[in-house]
C-alpha cells in the first residue's frame, strides 16, 4: 500500500464505562482514543449509496488503513473521528483479498446523534 494514498488522519476510539450515575443507575461512559492513523478515506459513489439505502444501510464512506497490531484490534464497537465528525464502524474491518496483512477497510456509517451535536 503506497504511503501517498494515505492522506487523511483518522482517530479510532473505544468506549469505556467509567462510573454509574447514583440517581438513575445509568452507566456513564466516555470515549478514549485507541490510535490515530493515516488512512485513505473515500465517500461512497452515488451507485453505492443507492445500493446501501436499498439494503437499509447508513454507510457513507470507507477508510483504508495499513494492517498493524493496533489496527487488528479494531472492531465494530468502536467509532472513527474524521474531520471533526464521528462515524460508527459498520461491521468488523475487512482484510485485503490478497495477503490479508496489507490493509484493512473500515465501513463508516452515520454516527449517533449524541456524538455529533
Amino acid at each position: 500500500m503506497k504511503a501517498s494514498n494515505l492522506k487523511h488522519r483518522i482517530t479510532i476510539q473505544h468506549e469505556d464505562v467509567t462510573a454509574q450515575d447514583p440517581r438513575t443507575g445509568k452507566q456513564i461512559s466516555q470515549w478514549t482514543d485507541l490510535a490515530t492513523l493515516w488512512a485513505e478515506v473515500t465517500d461512497l459513489s452515488t451507485r453505492d449509496q443507492i445500493a446501501a439505502k436499498a439494503a437499509q444501510s447508513t454507510i457513507q464512506a470507507r477508510a483504508k488503513i495499513r494492517y498493524s497490531q493496533t489496527a487488528k484490534q479494531i472492531s465494530s464497537s468502536m467509532r472513527v473521528k474524521f474531520e471533526g465528525y464521528y462515524y460508527r464502524i459498520d461491521g468488523n474491518p475487512m482484510a485485503d483479498p490478497d495477503s490479508r496483512r496489507e490493509y484493512l477497510t473500515l465501513n463508516l456509517a452515520t454516527g449517533e446523534k449524541a456524538w455529533n451535536p
